[in-house]
């Protein structure tokens, strides 16, 4: 995760787009791909909760963010 974000800061500073990804590195790294993941469940504090809860409680915290 921090390799990418390096990566990503360094295409930003040489005017290079980072829009472009693998499909696996936007799997392992975009929440909104994983609600079924244990450790974000583990810090919403959502271990029994469905997909979708998770995925709408995901989404409701960056709509505060």
């Amino acid at each position: 995760k921090k390799k990418k974000k390096n990566d990503i800061a360094k295409a930003r500073a040489e005017g290079l787009p980072t829009a472009t990804c693998k499909l696996s590195e936007e799997l392992a790294t975009n929440p909104f791909l994983r609600p079924d993941s244990p450790e974000i469940r583990d810090l919403l504090g959502m271990k029994t909760a469905t997909d979708a809860e998770v995925f709408a409680e995901i989404r409701a915290r960056k709509d505060k963010f």
